[in-house]
């Protein structure tokens, strides 16, 4: 307020009728400082002028206009809080600024409240964060905590700050799956891993190639066309820098693919003939389809691409490559949140898949007993173990798949123990994760299951490998 009245004689006792009565003695700086501090108002002075009651200069009364409206624009100029924008209402109601007032006022208490909700978010969050550090993504937490909030995070886990800074989610490429028998290289033991979307097959893929191409030996296929190798490439490089990685999300609907590849121990001249072929999870919707003569549920789009992920499948499980399964199953999926696919848990998927394996017919009506032919292994794998009560996990493991998923695993162990196929429930974990998606990688468990490739895949010898490249 740029006026001021306050060693004027008249400032501290002068009432409205006493302003009225000396009104052609005030100047026009008083008169405008008594209007200011509310003892009269310029409406009043005004109307007693036209009503003839008083009389007012015209000259003053300019001036005292004029002074009002200096102060109005000053006062509105310089109320940046809501405080001052309501003291500014309050003295000059029908100011120039009031509309714009009132939309300051409105967007400060918008902004207020927007600030509140966001505090009351950071502060829901870390509480969320310290109880499970997996409740949400790295762009959740770059989004909604304040860097000294995240800092403090990082490093109580020990995790540097700029890689969640630096965080971008993994591309993954896929490549051609073979269409006919003629594709299928022969010679090679076909290695599958299920499960349904989510259970962690292909994290637990990008972890073996990367241990394998770290610690071992990988060469291309001795095959024509080279199946899988951009997608398996793009699974070892998840796993770059100082065997931190950043681990993909799950897509819309999984990939399958097929990964031929030459594998042996550094320095070994005997090399192992090897395929990987990651099932897509959804292929689990057709299994519970065929093994209980229903329909799930799906657009078109997806139903052709089940089916050409099935074709492929049929022409592996029918070829006369030795064979060793992986199935893989989320603990913490299944005891923590249960996510389901279609409204069904993955054990519904699980049972049906080996409801399928065991009445599977050809066109004749004769049983093909899949894991009959060449089938050298099939493993239980038991994905996030870290989760599992560590005073026995591998005894909690197997408790934990007898309650939730008997049927799956009696039939399988039926059909195992029928045709004296090994069978194993093995635990694995990638490593430590945090954020859902940045992951120190563990390699015990990737090496323990590339232990178990290469005790029930033969290496072929030079001698072989001489005849081949000279036939």
């Amino acid at each position: 307020m740029i006026l001021n009245t306050k060693n004027h004689k008249y400032n501290y006792k002068m009432n409205k009728e006493e302003i009225i009565a000396r009104l052609e003695d005030l100047s026009a700086e008083q008169i405008a400082g008594f209007i200011l501090k509310g003892t009269v108002t310029l409406e009043e002075l005004i109307d007693g002028v036209k009503k003839g009651r008083f009389e007012w200069g015209h000259e003053s009364q300019k001036k005292v206009k004029a002074l009002l409206k200096k102060e109005d624009d000053n006062v509105f100029v310089a109320a940046n809080t809501v405080a001052e924008l309501q003291h500014y209402l309050s003295i000059f109601p029908e100011g120039s600024h009031v509309a714009e007032a009132r939309e300051d006022i409105k967007r400060l208490e918008d902004n207020k409240n927007a600030e509140e909700r966001k505090q009351l978010v950071r502060e829901k969050m870390l509480e969320e964060l310290r109880e499970d550090i997996n409740e949400y993504t790295p762009e959740e937490v770059r989004d909604n905590l304040n860097p000294k909030d995240l800092n403090d995070l990082c490093r109580e886990y020990g995790i540097d700050v700029q890689k969640i800074k630096d965080y971008k989610e993994p591309d993954l490429f896929f490549d051609d799956i073979p269409q006919s028998e003629d594709d299928i290289p022969k010679g090679y033991t076909d290695v599958f891993f299920w499960g349904i979307p989510s259970s962690g097959k292909t994290c637990a893929l990008s972890t073996i190639f990367n241990t394998i191409k770290k610690s071992y030996a990988m060469e291309a296929p001795d095959c024509d066309q080279k199946f899988g190798t951009i997608y398996r490439d793009s699974l070892i490089n998840i796993f770059r820098n100082d065997d931190w990685g950043y681990l993909p999300g799950r897509t819309n609907r999984d990939r399958t693919q097929y990964m031929p590849f030459l594998f042996y121990q550094r320095g070994e001249d005997k090399k192992r003939k090897i395929s990987f072929f990651e099932l897509s999870g959804e292929v689990f919707k057709y299994f519970y389809e065929k093994a209980y003569n229903t329909k799930i549920d799906q657009d078109d789009y997806d139903r052709s691409d089940i089916l050409k992920s099935f074709e492929t499948l049929e022409l592996l499980l029918k070829s006369d490559n030795q064979k060793i399964h992986y199935f893989f199953i989320d603990y913490y999926q299944e005891t923590k949140h249960a996510e389901t696919v279609n409204n069904f848990t993955q054990s519904n998927y699980l049972e049906a898949a080996a409801i399928y394996f065991r009445d599977k017919k050809d066109e004749k009506g004769k049983p093909i007993d899949i894991f009959k032919k060449k089938t050298d292994a099939v493993y239980v794998v038991v994905t996030k173990s870290d989760e599992i009560p560590d005073n026995d996990r591998e005894a909690n493991a197997i408790k934990f798949l007898n309650e939730n998923f008997h049927t799956f695993m009696g039939v399988l162990e039926n059909q195992c123990k029928r045709y004296s196929v090994d069978f194993k429930v093995k635990l694995f974990s990638i490593g430590n994760v945090y954020f859902k998606r940045l992951c120190k990688i563990n390699r015990e468990f990737s090496t323990d299951i590339i232990h178990d490739l290469m005790r029930k895949v033969q290496p072929v010898s030079d001698s072989k490998w001489r005849k081949f490249f000279n036939s």
